[in-house]
């Protein structure tokens, strides 16, 4: 039964920007109508409410709708985690200028229990893999989520297995290994697993109640690995990790007293 004190059609207005979001940068009205399930009337009732008040627009030429300004200087101004960034971000930039590679940091989706990117220093390099800031992918795949997810709440990883597609082609019982060994190493190392070429070690920043708060992450091309280019790049995260934990359990005890 759906929540009386909630507005169905404003739930459905943002569901359409989500779709944006998590399915293309540009769709048609039909391809809308299909995805939500529900009347062209009142997709096109939706639609041109957003699009009037700035959140979509419609290419002339085309017929297609993307994200309009309002949509971007709204995820501008929006920043969840203020403080976990602000602590974070001194030492992407230590990190970012010894490796001179890309470094994010990436944090769980409450609703969706995806990996988000909140944060990110771009590599010097010409050849480089970016970490877009807002990037949100499937918690399961990729060092920078399969950090976030080995350290979740057992009860949310259960969450994520079942919503894992089966077109994945996932082992859940390798899956697991895998986390449990994040877990004992302390750091999570992958190639290629998401893009191909791809090397991305990521450490966890955990509470003093051992929660997961966020992950750090580095990338790079793996035609530029070293032999000691895993361990080395663990160890920058960990010691930064275990910094950015500390500070931010020191701003926590600050709020309480």
């Amino acid at each position: 039964m759906a929540d009386k004190s909630t507005s169905q059609t404003l739930r459905r207005g943002l569901l359409i920007l989500d779709l944006f979001h998590t399915h293309s940068s540009q769709l048609t009205v039909k391809e809308i109508t299909a995805k939500l399930n529900i009347s062209s009337t009142i997709t096109f009732r939706l639609v041109n409410t957003l699009i009037e008040c700035g959140y979509l627009i419609k290419d002339s030429s085309t017929g297609k709708l993307r994200l309009g300004l309002n949509s971007y200087k709204l995820g501008i101004y929006a920043d969840p985690i203020p403080q976990l960034r602000e602590t974070a971000m001194p030492f992407l930039e230590h990190i970012a200028q010894l490796t001179k590679e890309t470094v994010s940091l990436n944090v769980i989706d409450p609703i969706t229990l995806e990996g988000v990117c909140v944060a990110s220093i771009e590599s010097t390099y010409d050849v480089k893999f970016s970490r877009p800031v807002g990037l949100s992918r499937p918690i399961h795949k990729g060092a920078s989520r399969k950090v976030l997810l080995a350290f979740m709440d057992p009860t949310q990883q259960e969450i994520v297995f079942k919503k894992i597609p089966s077109a994945d082609s996932i082992d859940i019982k390798v899956l697991k290994r895998d986390l449990e060994n994040i877990r004992i190493q302390g750091f999570s190392y992958t190639e290629g697993e998401v893009n191909e070429g791809a090397l991305n070690v990521a450490t966890p920043i955990l509470s003093n109640e051992g929660l997961i708060l966020a992950g750090l992450s580095i990338h790079c091309p793996t035609y530029r690995k070293k032999d000691d280019t895993v361990e080395y790049f663990a160890t920058l995260a960990k010691e930064a990790s275990l910094k950015i934990s500390s500070i931010m359990e020191n701003v926590r005890k600050d709020i309480t007293l």
